[in-house]
């Protein structure tokens, strides 16, 4: 039997009860937090698809500023999914400016969610809007050689969806017929969560997993102008100054960085959660930077 570490037995409690304090919303704007006169903040999902992790950090950003998650397509309903970053980030962006019709815009995403977080701040730029502060919690601009959206690789995608939602990710590469071996799985082990979703949608989360995977790894940074803080997990190689490399050839405005000790997996712990929210929180409460040339 594997002896997990303490921050792995938190890590996976703290998923079942964001799964369970989700109550599966599939809403494309999840509200974490409404209300407030503060600026609000639009966190952009990671590969599952879902911002129910989000939960565990909004606690830690100042309570007057709104929080919202950012959700993928194909979950609530049947419907396309996007086939390309450009289209996915256009959409996002039109949610979030129904959400706030008037900027500026503050946003932040973990993991392959600040690839998106990313992209968006670029489609606000191109529409003339002002995008105060862009968070990226330790992700990088290019995706692994490993992870696609491939046949061959979507074993180790579906381990993700069951591990999001505490199952043991069990799959190998040898697996014949992984979404069948993954609905089997969720059925033999009732009570965390995705048991009460019909075959089709489980089914079709495994797709967007695969397919935030495919837009991703199709997605070429543009140069943005935004403030960006990046916040880069201290356990996770590569060090600090290679990770701020690989994106500030892409980022001709500041760039502000915060290092907390844990793996890039745990990064929404309570200990690092608590420090990203507040270096976000004391940057929202910052007077807004000048402008440059839209």
């Amino acid at each position: 039997m594997i002896q997990l570490s303490a921050e792995e037995l938190q890590w996976a409690r703290q998923k079942r009860a964001n799964v369970r304090a989700a109550g599966g919303i599939l809403e494309l704007v999840l509200p974490l937090r409404v209300g407030g006169s503060g600026a609000p903040l639009f966190c952009a999902h990671p590969v599952v698809g879902l911002s129910w992790c989000y939960l565990a950090l909004f606690r830690h950003i100042g309570e007057d500023h709104p929080v919202y998650g950012l959700q993928a397509r194909g979950l609530r309903r049947p419907e396309p999914l996007p086939a390309s970053m450009a289209e996915l980030v256009r959409d996002y962006a039109d949610q979030i400016r129904l959400t706030q019709p008037v900027g500026p815009y503050h946003l932040l995403g973990w993991s392959l969610g600040g690839n998106t977080a990313f992209a968006i701040a670029a489609e606000l730029e191109r529409r003339g809007q002002q995008v105060a502060l862009l968070t990226i919690l330790d992700a990088s601009p290019t995706v692994p050689e490993s992870l696609t959206g491939a046949d061959s690789s979507a074993w180790l995608l579906y381990n993700f969806a069951l591990a999001e939602f505490g199952y043991d990710p069990v799959l190998t590469a040898d697996e014949p017929e992984p979404v069948a071996r993954t609905l089997e799985l969720i059925r033999r082990k009732p009570g965390l969560g995705l048991q009460e979703w019909p075959e089709w949608q489980v089914s079709a989360l495994l797709r967007v997993i695969r397919n935030n995977v495919t837009v991703t790894r199709g997605w070429r940074p543009e140069r943005i102008r935004c403030p960006l803080l990046f916040c880069s997990a201290t356990e996770s190689p590569p060090g600090l100054a290679a990770k701020l490399a690989a994106w500030r050839q892409f980022a001709e405005g500041p760039i502000e960085t915060i290092e907390v000790d844990c793996l890039h997996r745990h990064m929404l712990l309570p200990e690092p959660a608590s420090a990203i929210g507040a270096a976000v929180t004391e940057r929202l409460l910052a007077p807004l930077p000048a402008r440059g040339v839209a």
